[in-house]
């Protein structure tokens, strides 16, 4: 058992290898099936696709590889694997149609015959590899089923495995011993989320610092375990394997100093940088001669995007409404029913660039308790009427916003807005928030953090701002499915 807690990461991968290649071929095989029940009158045999579809396994698990899957890297909540499995998928779409293409049946003998050299080079190869069968008998279209089907397995998979992952290192199996080499804002910081975050695989045991009169010290109940001249008691007393550098304005000598000596004992480090916030941005590194020069650079896809989200906003609130209006008839009459006021409240929230709107929620709170102040925490507010409790656990009094949504003053995903008194105390970084339309929901909601006030958590606002695409979209809002079914489960 220690030596499968010393090794659960490289286990994990291959474990993973192993499941990614039968689900591909489970994927080949539903696909196979959904094709021929969607299209009867074409006869098709599955004996006839089985090398065709170990090729595609094995080009797709290459591509796997490519695209970082099987590089140990969790994040919170695993939006950046949802991508590049999206993206490999496609990859290997193509791929693997260029390769059936090329290695369709023809007549080696004749490229053996050619007086081109490396014709006789590539006929061996070509011998091996060549697939059965006739080319032109196979389906194009079955091949978008399987695909689509393998890319539906594999998120579904994936999903599974990230959360079968999370309780095991939630439980402390597999974990890595980490420490945080400074007691700043930004080491505090650190250990917030290593704390909140136990299925990231990092077990926190302590801060580090130099100050030497603090070694031993307690903070918020983890111990100062020493300095930079104790790396390798650290490493042999703790096990620390790790160490996070969160002293954005060390300077660059002792920063060198402190890598070379974390190097020099075998700990693996990380540092945060100085300006962390600006490092969020999309960003290019140039040179200039040998220094280096960051350089902003911008999405030439971003306005297709954003053509595409609004598009998907307008057909998507479109929906909902016209599905939901019975619903909100009914709730409406509840609502005028339990406490006298209006169906709906109305509060000025601040959106992109800035600008004012007003944002529309069906009413939860006594009317005379309404106004600007900060939202209600729990449940037990006494501002909250009966039936506010059961809206706002069930997320249904955000319904009406998917008329801001419609008015093009909020997304269906994207930072949540907030209401001008809390903006008008925003510093510089706090801002760019406001860089993005507002949403329904977004990456802070569906995260751990959600717990505590959006602008103590600007970091998921600042990815989400910096990594639109249509698939973090699509996550997040599948994410967010998932926890409105999980809160309406336990009522």
């Amino acid at each position: 058992m220690s030596w499968f807690r010393a090794h659960f990461d490289t286990c994990s991968i291959i474990l993973q290898v192993w499941v990614d290649g039968l689900i591909v071929l489970l994927g080949c095989f539903c696909g196979f099936k959904l094709f021929t029940w969607a299209e009867p009158e074409i006869q098709l045999s599955l004996a006839s696709y089985g090398q065709v579809f170990v090729l595609i396994t094995g080009i797709t698990l290459a591509s796997f590889w490519a695209f970082g899957l099987y590089r140990w890297r969790k994040s919170i909540l695993n939006v950046e694997e949802y991508q590049a499995l999206f993206k490999a998928v496609v990859a290997s779409f193509f791929i693997s149609s260029t390769a059936i293409l090329f290695l369709g049946p023809g007549d080696p003998a004749k490229l053996s015959e050619q007086d081109n050299i490396l014709y006789r080079i590539l006929a061996p190869f070509y011998e091996f590899f060549q697939l059965g069968g006739s080319v032109e008998s196979l389906s194009r279209i079955l091949f978008l089923f399987v695909f689509f089907t393998i890319f539906l397995l594999m998120v579904v998979q994936r999903g599974v495995s990230f959360q079968v992952i999370s309780w095991f290192q939630a439980k402390g199996l597999g974990n890595t011993n980490v420490a945080v080499f400074g007691t700043g804002p930004m080491g505090l910081r650190l250990e917030q989320k290593l704390r909140i975050f136990p299925t990231l695989g990092y077990k926190f045991v302590g801060f580090l610092e130099d100050d030497s009169n603090r070694h031993g010290d307690m903070l918020r109940g983890y111990p100062i375990l020493g300095g930079r001249k104790d790396l390798a008691r650290l490493k042999r007393d703790y096990g620390v394997s790790r160490v996070f550098v969160a002293e954005p304005a060390m300077g660059e000598d002792e920063l060198v100093d402190l890598c070379a000596r974390l190097e020099d004992v075998g700990i693996e480090y990380q540092v945060v940088p100085r300006l962390y916030h600006f490092f969020s941005r999309r960003i290019t590194v140039d040179n200039l001669d040998s220094v280096p020069l960051i350089t902003p650079s911008v999405d030439p896809t971003r306005p297709v995007y954003r053509a595409a989200k609004r598009a998907l906003d307008i057909a998507t609130s479109l929906t909902v409404l016209a599905i939901s209006l019975p619903f909100l008839l009914l709730l409406a009459l509840a609502i005028k029913r339990e406490s006298p006021g209006p169906i709906f409240f109305s509060q000025v929230r601040v959106g992109q660039g800035g600008r004012t709107f007003r944002m529309l929620k069906l009413r939860t709170m006594y009317t005379d308790m309404c106004g600007d102040a900060v939202s209600p925490s729990s449940g037990r507010d006494p501002r909250i009427t009966r039936l506010g409790r059961v809206l706002r656990s069930t997320s249904l009094d955000e319904l009406p916003q998917f008329m801001n949504v419609l008015r093009g003053e909020m997304s269906l995903v994207g930072p949540r807005p907030e209401m001008p008194f809390i903006v008008d105390s925003y510093s510089a970084v706090d801002r760019l928030r406001l860089d993005a339309k507002p949403g329904i929901t977004g990456l802070w909601q569906v995260s751990e953090a959600r717990k505590s006030p959006i602008h103590e958590n600007i970091d998921y606002d600042l990815y989400y701002i910096e990594n639109q695409s249509l698939v973090l979209d699509f996550v997040i809002f599948f994410l967010t499915a998932l926890a409105i079914l999980r809160v309406r489960a336990t009522h």
